[in-house]
Formats: structure tokens, C-alpha cells, sequence
């Protein structure tokens, strides 16, 4: 198995951004299509205000993942330069939230031996560092650690066991892993844009932090983030992630369809997917005709009428197969949702504005949806609810460690020397 660091953060306790209720945090969202920097400060309240932000095209990216490191540092180093201009701020340390490196899930059954004594937090600690390494896999790195349920003894499971006494602790653990290789890749480029990573969140997780409502996640809530190239999903039961996993397909593959299904540009499609694109047939569809530009040479390439129902058909094609594609994978975890079945879905992301998938949704699983708009982040114009920024809400509150400190994480090692020696070892393992 890889290289791995598995800490707990007992009672909540910050990372290594230093004193984070004061200090800003910054979170560097990268995804298949768009990297985006969010500079904001914790407010006294609840929330945070947005101090700084810059997008970039996530050029040299795919999935998250470095396919042309020179390409993905200039995204990276302007979408950073930007949010830092309109903060007044210098980033040096950063929580990186991403799909990078297909984050997935596996569920781990454990017991611990108590003799009477108390569940303390280093029990704990052990305990999911055991978790850990019976699930990850060689050329894995461990991002998460999370209690689906904990019990003492034949008890009924309970939602944090610390300070009860018994003789055996059992635990049911929620284990989230990704590719080892494409992180360190990701990593080692954030390193040459001189940025270190204080705290590596997988996207579907995060948005589902700051998309939910507490109640929703009580109950069971699937959480599906439609990104470009990428469509995660994270299921939150008794108020903690319970399952998270992802489909290789996304945004970027329902715009190449319609391309091709209308011979057209994809800097075309994508604008007609944005203006006029549905996932559901409209009444008045059929009457309604679109001039598309063919594929051609010049100004004088030919154009064509097309109903706008062939391309509402092309798009819930491709949609309904990646829905399809997840619920395959929830059928492979029926345990789980036996027991935790969800009640209602929370879509996230930037397909997440695609009209009609609301509806398309509720019909394929057969329980309530709506769209999610987090409502942590606080700008001058307001809150900033757009469903693409879930991801990046949420890594700013799991940064604080709001999670009821009963989430553990894998972490990197922290900067410096021992930091570039660590990943520069683990490369040369992994490579010779």
C-alpha cells in the first residue's frame, strides 16, 4: 500500500492552516472544465465572506486529473493571481478540493477491544487508521475516514460513542480513496506553483457539506454533482457521508453528442445545451426550430433548421445513461441502502442548471429532488448559491472542521523538506 498519514481531528480540531476562525482560508476547486480559487474569511456568525475569487479554464486537466503539467500550471497560478488581487491576500496554503483521481468508496466492518474502559479519541484514532489500511488498495491514497456507525457492545449503533464504556467497539466505517498516482501528479504541480496543500477534500463530499440541510442528511440524501467530465455522488445518512463514488462521464460528453448529432461545432453545442438545451420534452417543443451553423469553412458555412425536440432527445440520451450508469453502482452497495436508503436527492454542480433534470431525476429514482444552492459563502452581492460552487462551500466548511470531529482524515505531510522528500520517495516507489 502507498504511503499514507491517517490523523484524527479530535474534537474538531483545525488543520494546518493555522488559526482558521481568524485567518482566511483558501480553496482551490479543481474540476474537468474550470479551476476555481475562493479567498474567504470565517464569519462570527456562521458562513464565511468572500474576500477573493478567480476562474480559469482548466486547461491541461481532465477529470481533475494532469495531463500537460505546463498547460495546468498557467490555469492554476492565474486563477490563484486573481482571487489574490481582489483579496489583498498572498496564498501560500490551500485546500484542494477535486475529483482528481476518481474518488470512491469502500465500507469496512471493525471491532476494537475496550476491556471496560472508555471509548477515548485516541481509540478512535486507531481504530480508523486500522479502517484505512484494510481498504486501501496498492496505488491508493486514503482522503477520508468517516463512521457510518459506531456501537459498544451489542448497543444499538450510536452517532458518536465517546466517553461510553464496554467491552467491544464496533464500527462501520465509510473509507474514501483515490487514484494515488493522479493525486501526486495534481499535487506535485500545485508544489511548482509554489502552493502547499494543507487538506485534500474529494468534491462529491464537500458538496454535499454545503448542500444539504441538516435534516435532509438525518434522513438519508444522495447528493449527485454533475461536473464537465466527471458525475460524483456522495449519500449522507444519520447526518454523516455514508457513500460516495463517480461515473467518468459528465457536461463535456452531453455537448460532444449534440455536436455530432447535429453536425455541428462544440463551441455551437455548448451554447445551444445552455440556452436551449432540456432534459425533458416540452408541449411546445416540436413547434420550435433552431438555426444551427453546420460544420464548414468560413462565414458562408450552411446553417440548418432543426427541431428543438431532436435536441432535447440528444441530451436526455446521454443523461439518462449517466444516471443509469449510477444507480449500477448503488445496486452494488444494496446493503447500504437497504439500511440507509435515501429519501430525497440534492443535485449539484454546473449540469445541475441543465432545465428539466429535476424532473428527469425524479422519474429514474423515484424520490423527491431538487437543485442545491449552498448558502455559506457571503459576498457583497449577496449569497453565492450557484450549485457549481458546492464543492468549494463545502471545502471551506470542512476546513474549520465542522463535522461534529468525527471525520478523519489521510493527509499529506505539511510543507517543507520532509513534505517534497515524502511524494519524491513515494514516486520513486511507484515508478522503478
Amino acid at each position: 500500500m502507498t504511503g499514507m498519514l491517517v490523523r484524527a481531528r479530535e474534537e474538531a480540531r483545525p488543520l494546518a492552516l493555522g488559526p482558521l476562525r481568524t485567518s482566511p482560508i483558501t480553496v482551490l476547486d479543481v474540476g474537468s472544465t474550470k479551476v476555481g480559487c475562493f479567498i474567504a474569511r470565517p464569519r462570527a456568525s456562521r458562513g464565511f465572506s468572500l474576500l477573493g475569487r478567480g476562474y480559469q479554464l482548466a486547461q491541461g486537466i481532465d477529470r481533475g486529473d494532469i495531463v500537460d503539467a505546463g498547460a495546468a500550471e498557467e490555469s492554476l497560478l492565474a486563477a490563484v493571481h486573481e482571487a489574490e488581487q481582489q483579496a489583498g491576500e498572498t496564498v501560500r496554503d490551500v485546500v484542494l478540493v477535486t475529483g482528481a483521481g476518481r474518488p470512491r468508496c469502500r465500507l469496512v466492518r471493525l471491532e476494537h477491544r475496550l476491556g471496560g474502559l472508555p471509548v477515548r479519541g485516541d481509540r478512535l484514532q486507531r481504530l480508523f487508521r486500522e479502517g484505512a489500511q484494510a481498504a486501501a488498495q496498492d496505488g491508493e491514497e486514503v482522503l477520508h475516514v468517516v463512521p457510518v456507525e459506531l456501537a459498544v457492545d451489542d448497543g444499538r449503533p450510536v452517532r458518536d460513542a465517546r466517553g461510553m464504556r464496554g467491552e467491544r467497539l464496533s464500527a462501520w466505517l465509510a473509507v474514501v480513496t483515490v487514484q494515488a498516482r493522479a493525486l501526486d501528479r495534481l499535487m506535485t504541480c500545485l508544489e511548482r506553483c509554489h502552493l502547499r496543500v494543507a487538506e485534500v477534500v474529494a468534491a462529491p463530499y464537500a458538496a454535499g457539506i454545503a448542500a444539504t440541510t441538516e435534516e435532509e442528511a438525518d434522513r438519508g440524501c444522495l447528493v449527485l454533482d454533475f461536473g464537465g467530465g466527471l458525475t460524483t455522488f456522495a449519500h449522507f445518512a444519520e447526518g454523516r457521508l455514508a457513500y460516495l463514488d463517480s461515473v467518468p462521464y459528465g457536461g463535456v460528453h452531453v455537448t460532444g453528442d449534440i455536436a455530432y448529432g447535429l453536425s455541428t461545432s462544440r463551441e455551437y453545442a455548448e451554447r445551444l445545451k445552455t440556452l436551449h438545451g432540456s432534459a425533458v420534452c416540452r408541449a411546445l417543443d416540436d413547434d420550435a426550430r433552431l438555426m444551427v451553423p453546420q460544420i464548414g469553412d468560413g462565414p458562408e458555412a450552411p446553417a440548418a433548421e432543426v427541431p428543438r425536440a431532436q435536441l432535447t432527445r440528444i441530451i436526455r440520451a446521454r443523461v439518462e445513461e449517466i444516471l443509469e450508469f449510477v444507480q449500477e453502482k448503488l445496486r452494488a452497495q444494496q446493503e447500504l441502502f437497504d439500511r440507509k436508503p435515501p429519501r430525497s436527492m440534492v443535485l449539484t454542480g454546473g449540469g445541475a442548471e441543465l432545465d428539466g433534470l429535476e424532473e428527469l431525476v425524479e422519474e429514474m429514482f423515484g424520490v423527491p429532488v431538487r437543485r442545491g444552492r449552498p448558502d455559506l459563502v457571503y459576498s457583497r452581492h449577496g449569497v453565492e448559491n450557484e450549485p457549481a460552487l458546492a464543492a468549494a462551500s463545502g471545502a471551506l466548511s470542512l476546513a474549520l472542521g465542522d463535522d461534529d470531529g468525527l471525520s478523519w482524515s489521510g493527509l499529506r505531510e505539511e510543507g517543507g523538506l520532509m513534505a517534497w522528500f515524502g511524494r519524491f520517495t513515494r514516486w520513486l516507489s511507484r515508478n522503478f
